[in-house]
């Protein structure tokens, strides 16, 4: 499990409502909150929000991005993989 923090993950929510095709993965996000359960996201949320999160790799670097949302990608890149 990949936890994030207040900031990592109120980050990744704006991020992720910024694109039509991630907007899915968002309201999974907020339902989970909601709920006071861990997310799963379908294999076509991962791909949008691994999407989203190397976009925001790409404009802030490892440093920038922080250690949460880099495991996350990690993670879902591995599991998208291993459903290949």
């Amino acid at each position: 499990m990949v936890s994030l923090n207040d900031h990592e993950a109120a980050e990744l929510r704006e991020r992720l409502r910024g694109v039509p095709a991630a907007q899915s993965a968002e309201e999974t996000i907020a339902v989970s909150v909601n709920a006071s359960s861990s997310v799963t996201f379908t294999p076509t949320e991962k791909a949008a929000v691994v999407e989203v999160l190397a976009t925001w790799l790409e404009q802030l670097g490892a440093a920038g991005i922080g250690n949460g949302p880099a495991e996350l990608r990690e993670v879902l890149e591995g599991e998208l993989e291993g459903k290949q």
